[in-house]
Order: structure tokens, then sequence, then C-alpha cells
């Protein structure tokens, strides 16, 4: 490496020692930074660090400006970061990186622990559910380490393991290690000995198999739980203090414990089964304890893939714990035969009869030609010829490049993507040995038993096609460790144009993966479709269509049957349960509009239900024209698949349709109009003037939407009158609802409870950023509580009362980590304001529900104390308890 790198690489790592330890944006090591302290052109600063990036010397984060940091051992789990935040959450989940799976299956999880040791201010019991050697205590040892590495605990804080089933025949014993003893409270206490509650004080006590912990012992360990207090045995009238976090692990079920038990600890966890973790984690923990096994005895191991297969296909009853256990025999035993210990050999024959009652061919799985995989005693559980090749990497990264560029130009012509992945395709099968292209042939084998176990005709793709589809399975297979190309990227136009192919793909996603024990990213669903989509390229109509029908593959049977007959994929299907409710259904459409993202016009197909109740709440996810057909048959499907073929508008679909037999509605776009709110309300005009006034200061500079007040009667009779005639009209707010189909309505009453606010911001979203809506959220909570109390105030300014409310509540929320409900923060606002009127005309509140004593003072209580200082300063009043209790009580009501 030439000098100047080597300076920059010092730099940089020294650097980045300092930045970590705040990140401080002044201390970063960025261009700007580097070429000013070697006094380099930035220029010459800028391209050395990139090719120290692009050499895997260094991290990179895309802030502006970019910050480079040096690569170690804790900093290596990806080499490029979107942003601080991700990098952050990287960097400060270390702890958890050792552990296989932690943003996989135990992702959640692992989630859920954090919460339980970080909660203020001693965090929340948390019980695992698991069975045996499905790494309870591994997942406890680490929250300890996290939690230290995080300074939630002390330095010196301990973790006190104990395992509640060696003491099932002492009850006795075990309340005596758990409380402590005093000195004589039986035979050979000889003095006082601390307990491991208070051993773990501000640290963390975990009991494995809570569930032999005796009934007397339960009862001391609830008055732990419920007061932080507890009792040494000998003496009950003794209590001792601690602040240790409890955890707890059973093998157990939940049904197996007492309601009162489990009442206490707020947050259960279960474990998955070895098996329920999937074939990518089963296989990455079997090369990490054989890697673990190298490292012990200092010596390489060699191990046959058909060995490997065989041991994470089989069904290890004890899960993590019995598979240790099993490598660890193996390998003992062939250790323990070497004449010279360089190199432990693993083949079939060394594996337990067990394992090889698998070996009938049905059950053997496909594995590649190269036989063996060798461990080095190293600390990375990959294996060297099991990494990710480069080339092929940036083979690939390439291809998606070029297509990224044809997406950003707007091309919609499918073949010319197709081309890019085909040839990138064939370049991974010119680069495979003679013997791999035989394993490529039985892949497309199995793929096509595959399409028919899920009955998928795939519109006939040919074996050229299939065999294609192979070739990228096997790269998949040979580069498990790859990035995901599509992220960071919009994919709009690519999952619009091969939407049907797609759609399949990820149809077929769950049998590829479990088959082939590949784990199918985002770009791979999408270089599958492209790659499938050869035999289909100019057959897809313009206007894409939805069939939704109840009932077991009921709609797939149907698209698949009209799609063979059409030669063309023209019907997305949507298979419903017979019992799924109106807003899964609406969930669900929704969701696949989104993904389908059409932009002329899109047909929908419903086997049953009201046309309006269901249409009207998506149909503003489409910003195209509509057409919802009812009660349609296999003829009708066939008659709109040519018609779509034939490139036909939506409005000429419909009039070709039996008027007297199908029930049909189309919804015409308003995106050349204005976007408008109407409000309105049955008692008259002033009465909507005023939410009208309210409606658009809360939109001013916000939402890009107008309000207009219109009388009740004639919005009723919208239609004789033609009065929303040429209107863009997205939503009506009133207190009483008008009825106007295919228009959402929003009472009143429902947004001030904060019931609608999230649906009328859904109608608000295409005019508006997420930070201004979110804005906008609190001036329509601000304008409805100021037009509440405007009446009721006369000494103070209303418009000033209401910017210290709204500071008052925002700190209040800070503090309590916790988002108030529309309803709650517009009853503080009117009550607050009404208060400090009563305290400065003298006439505060001096007694709570008659009797101060009963006052509460948990957290909400002080929190409110201490943001008092507010309210208090700014009006010149002093808040007493009683008024403060009084607004707590209006935070915990629900």
């Amino acid at each position: 490496m030439k000098n100047k790198k080597i300076q920059i690489l010092k730099l940089v790592q020294m650097q980045s020692n300092i930045f970590l330890q705040n990140y401080d944006l002044n201390n970063a090591p960025t261009t700007n930074f580097i070429a000013k302290k070697l006094d380099l052109d930035r220029s010459v600063a800028s391209k050395n660090l990139n090719e120290l990036f692009k050499n895997d010397k260094l991290i990179k984060i895309n802030t502006r400006p970019v910050i480079y940091l040096n690569v170690n051992e804790n900093l290596n789990e990806s080499k490029e970061y979107r942003n601080i935040a991700d990098f952050k959450n990287n960097f400060q989940n270390q702890a958890w990186q050792k552990i296989i799976g932690w943003n996989g299956s135990l992702k959640e999880i692992i989630e859920q622990l954090k919460a339980a040791v970080m909660y203020p201010p001693m965090g929340l019991p948390a019980i695992l559910f698991g069975e045996s050697g499905t790494g309870k205590t591994f997942l406890i040892r680490t929250l300890f380490e996290f939690a230290k590495q995080q300074e939630i605990l002390g330095q010196d804080a301990q973790l006190v393991v104990i395992n509640c089933a060696q003491y099932a025949n002492n009850p006795e014993l075990l309340s005596s290690v758990l409380f402590g003893y005093t000195k004589g409270s039986f035979t050979g206490a000889d003095s006082d000995t601390p307990g491991a509650l208070q051993t773990a004080n501000n640290g963390i006590l975990f009991l494995d198999e809570v569930h032999r912990l005796s009934s007397e012992g339960q009862e001391k360990l609830f008055t732990y739980l419920d007061t932080g207090l507890f009792t040494p045995v000998g003496n009950n009238a003794k209590k001792i203090a601690s602040k240790a976090r409890l955890f707890f692990a059973t093998t157990k079920k939940e049904q197996d414990f007492l309601e009162t038990f489990l009442r206490r600890i707020p947050i259960k966890i279960k474990l998955p089964t070895l098996d329920e973790r999937g074939a990518y984690e089963k296989r990455m923990l079997t090369y990490n304890l054989i890697n673990q096994q190298a490292k012990r005895i200092n010596c390489k191991i060699k191990i046959s893939k058909q060995c490997i297969s065989l041991i994470y296909h089989y069904h290890f009853k004890a899960n993590v714990g019995e598979l240790e256990n099993l490598i660890q025999n193996i390998v003992a035993r062939k250790f323990s035969q070497l004449a010279s210990p360089n190199e432990v050999e693993i083949k079939i024959g060394d594996l337990p009869d067990n394992i090889l009652q698998q070996m009938h061919p049905n059950n053997l799985p496909v594995v590649s030609s190269k036989n063996e995989i060798i461990f080095q005693p190293s600390d990375s559980y990959k294996p060297s010829n099991y990494l990710s090749n480069k080339e092929y990497i940036s083979k690939m990264q390439f291809s998606w490049e070029k297509l990224f560029q044809l997406q950003v130009k707007g091309e919609k012509d499918r073949n010319s993507y197709y081309k890019i992945v085909q040839k990138e395709t064939h370049e991974i099968l010119y680069s495979v040995y003679n013997t791999e292209r035989s394993l490529i042939n039985s892949y497309a084998a199995a793929l096509t038993n595959i399409f028919s176990l899920a009955q998928v005709d795939f519109y006939n793709l040919e074996n050229s096609t299939v065999y294609d589809l192979a070739i990228y399975i096997f790269y998949l297979m040979k580069n498990e460790f790859t990035a995901d190309f599509t992220a960071q990227q919009d994919l709009t136009l690519m999952t619009q144009l091969f939407a049907p192919e797609l759609q399949m793909v990820e149809k077929l996603a769950s049998l590829i993966e479990m088959h082939f024990e590949v784990n199918l990213r985002a770009c791979d669903c999408l270089w599958l479709a492209i790659l499938s989509s050869k035999d289909n390229l100019t057959s897809l109509p313009q206007i894409p269509a939805i069939v939704v029908a109840h009932g077991y593959a009921t709609a797939s049977s149907m698209a698949d049957t009209c799609n063979h007959f059409l030669q063309a994929a023209i019907f997305t299907p949507v298979d419903l349960k017979p019992d799924v409710s109106k807003s899964e259904m609406i969930t669900y459409l929704k969701n696949l509009i989104k993904k389908i993202s059409p932009q002329d016009g899109l047909l929908i197909l419903m086997d049953m239900g009201s046309l309006k109740s269901i249409m009207e709440p998506i149909q503003n996810e489409c910003n195209c024209d509509l057409l919802v057909i009812n009660n349609f048959s296999m003829a009708v499907m066939l008659e709109i698949g040519n018609q779509l073929l034939l490139k036909k508008d939506l409005p000429t679909i419909q009039k070709k349709l039996p008027q007297n037999i199908i029930q049909s509605k189309f919804y015409k776009q308003h995106s050349n109009f204005p976007p408008v709110i109407i409000t309105t309300c049955m008692t008259g005009m002033g009465s909507a003037q005023r939410i009208k006034s309210i409606l658009t200061q809360s939109f001013t500079g916000l939402v890009k939407v107008q309000v207009e007040a219109y009388d009740f009667k004639e919005l009723v009779n919208y239609q004789e009158s033609h009065l929303l005639e040429n209107k863009n009209v997205i939503g009506i707010v009133g207190i009483d609802n008008p009825d106007v189909e295919g228009i959402p309505y929003f009472g009143l009453e429902e947004i001030m409870t904060g019931e609608k606010i999230k649906s009328l911001e859904t109608v608000l979203r295409p005019y508006s950023s997420d930070a201004d809506l979110k804005q906008w959220e609190s001036q329509l909570i601000k304008n409805f509580s100021l037009d509440r109390i405007l009446d009721s105030l006369t000494i103070i300014s209303p418009n000033k009362v209401m910017n210290v409310i709204s500071k008052y509540i925002k700190d209040i929320q800070h503090d309590l980590e916790q988002e108030l409900s529309y309803r709650i923060q517009i009853s503080l606002y009117v009550h607050i304001a009404n208060m400090i009127e009563r305290i400065i005309r003298g006439n505060e509140i001096k007694l709570y529900n008659g009797d101060n004593k009963s006052i509460l003072k948990d957290k909400y209580f002080s929190v409110l104390k201490k943001h008092n200082s507010v309210l208090e300063n700014n009006f010149s009043i002093k808040i007493n308890d009683p008024e403060t209790a009084y607004i707590r009580d209006l935070l915990v009501r629900r």
C-alpha cells in the first residue's frame, strides 16, 4: 500500500475512535477533514478514500459530507450505511451480532429483551418460554453484556444465574439462596448471608426453570415484584431493597403457570426451536459450531458437504444444545485418532447411526459437486470456500445499475430490461464448471416440479426460460452473503412493468426457499420475474386487472385458467378466507394497488360485497380511473381479458358488460381539478363555516387542499343538482353524514377524539409531506381546543395560553416517552386554560376528591410537577398538588 494511503488509513483509524465517543460531526473523518490534516488536495484525498473503501479497508456513512471509518471487529456487519442512525443501530448492537439470527428469527425477541432491560427506572420483568437447548441462558448473558456496553448497568453490576431445577427437592435451600438468610435461621447458619436478589442489586437476576420455584418462594418473589423489597429467611420483619432486573426462563407452557405469577411479568417471549429458525440459520449454526471446535483444538477441520447436509437436515429434539454436543462428540472422536494433529477429516461414516438413517435417496438434499468445506481455526465462522465470489457480485451489481438507468429514463419496453437480465444470467453460466452444469439441470427439473406442486401454469414457459431461472438459483446457492442491490432504490416502474410475473414468483417464493435453502430478497424476486417474462414480453395490457374471490384458491384458479386461455398474464388473483373481515380485505387491496402502481387505469372484479363500502376507502389509492365489477363469471372474465388485450379503455369495457346481470361502478380520476375538502352540518351553514375556518387555519402552509362549506340539504341531493361535477372532492368533514357515494366522510367528533385522524391523513397524504402532516395534526388539535375555550376565557389571552400549553404538552410527552391521544390533548388544552384562569382569580382547587391523601404520586404526577414551572413562570401562578392530580387523571384515563 502506498505511503499516502497508509497515512490516510492511520488518520482515519485515530479519528474514528474520537468520533465514536459522542458522534460529534466536527470530529468526523470526512474528505475535507483528511485533506486539511494531511495537507492534501481535496480531490486526491477523495480518490484515495474511495479506493480504500472499495478495497474493504474503510466503512462509509453516506451523510453530507460522507464520513469514513476504519474497519475493525466491531464494525464489520456492513460496509456502507445510509445515515448515522443506521450506523449507530448497527454499532450499538455489536453485542448481539455474534448471535446467528440476531437480525433474522431472533430479531423481535432481542428487541423485547432490550425493551425489558432498558425500561426506566429498573427495567421490566420478562420470561422466556422455550424448549431445552434453544439458547435462553445464552441470550440473557448477551443481554447483560449489551446492558453494560450501553451503560444501562454499571461496570460493577453482576449477572446472577440460578437454575431452580437444581433445588427441586430442597425448596428451603432455594429460598435461602434467593433471598439470603439471617444467623441462626437454620442449622449451620452461622452468620447473616446475602442472597441472589441482594447480590444482583443494580444488575440482573436470571432464574432458569422457574416453574420449579416453590409456592412460598413465589410469594416472596411476588412481594419483591410488587414493592422492590424482600425478607431473608429467618427474619420476616427485616425488609431489604434491591434494584435487580428480573428475567425468568422455563421449558413449560404458559398455561402451566399461575395467573398471579404471569400477571406480574409484562414481557413474555417465545423462543423458536432449531427447526423453526429455518434452513439458513440452522446451516450457519452448524458452520459456527464446527469452527468453534476448530479453534478449540487449534486444528483445521475438513468435512464433506454430504455430512453437512445430513447434519443440518436432521431434527434435533434438544435443539442447538444437541447439535453442539453432536459436533463436539464427532470432532473429539476423530481428533483422538490422529497420529499428528494437523487436520481432522470428517466423512459420512463418522456420523452416528441416527443421522445416517436419513440416507434414503429421496431424503438427501442436492449439494454442490465440490465435496468438502474446510474450517480454519480462525475467528470467522464463514469457511473460506463458502464466502461470496466477489467477481459474481461485482458483475451482478453492474447489471443492476444498467437496469436502474433504464428506469430513470422511464423506459417501458419490457424487452430492454429482459436483455440485460438474460445476458448477466448467461454470464453466470459461462463461469461454472462442466460438472456444475448437471446441477443446474437438476435445479431446472426441481423448478418444474415446484410449478406443478403450486399449480402454477406459468404461461407455458419454455424449457430455456426454466433453465435460466435455475442458473440464477445456482448463483444464489453459491453467493448467500450478497447485498440487496435494490436497497434504497425506487422500483415502482420495474415492479409495475413486471407485476404479473412478480406476483407469480412471490407465490412460489416459499417453496423455492424451502427446496433450495436460499433466502429470496427483493432483488432476487424481481430478477426472477424479469427472467420469466421472456415468453410474454409484448402481450401485457396497459390496464392491470385484479380478481378478488372468497374461498381456497378460488381467485387463483379462475385467474390461472383465464390467463392460460388468453396466453397472457392479465389477471392478478386475491384469494380471501370465507370469514375475512371488510377491514382486512381493504388493507390487502390497498397494499396490492400500491404495489401494482397503476397509471392508465385499474379494473377490479369482486365475487361479492357492496361496491360502495369496499371501493370508497381504496379509491384514493388509485391515481387513475377505476372500474369495479361485481358478480362476474368465467365467461365475463375472458371477454374482459380480450378487451384489455385490444387496449380498450374502462368506459368501453363497462358498456360491453351485460347490464341486466353484472353490477359495475366506474370511478373517474379527478386529478385535473384541485383537491377539495367539504364541510357541512345539518344545523346550518354557521357550523359548516366554523369547521371550515378551523380546517383552513390548520391547512395553511402545510396541506395543499382547499376547504369549502356546503349546505347539508344540497349535498344530500348532489346528483340532481350536479353540485359536485368538475370538482375533486377528496373528503367531507361535518357533524352529520350526507352519504355522498364515493367520497369518504369524517365525523368532527371522531376527528377530535383521534378515531378518524389517521384515515383523514391518508386522504391528505398526496398533498403534503410527512413532516407537514405531523405539524398539521398538532395545529388542528390547537385550533379545535382554541375554538372550545374562546368563549370561556375572559382574563388571559387565548393565543398566548395555547402556545404555552403546547410547549407544556410537548415536554411531558417527551419525558413520559408516550404519544398522548388527540382526545387527551384537546382535554388538556381546555382544562389547563380554564385552570390557569381559575388560579389567577384565586379559585384554585384545594382538595383532590375531598382528601389529598388519595393523590397518587406516580411517574405521571412527578413529570407534571417537573414541568408545571412552564405554566407558573408564564402566568405568575403556583399550581398545587390537587390541581396537578386532576391533570394527571386526564393523562391516565383511557
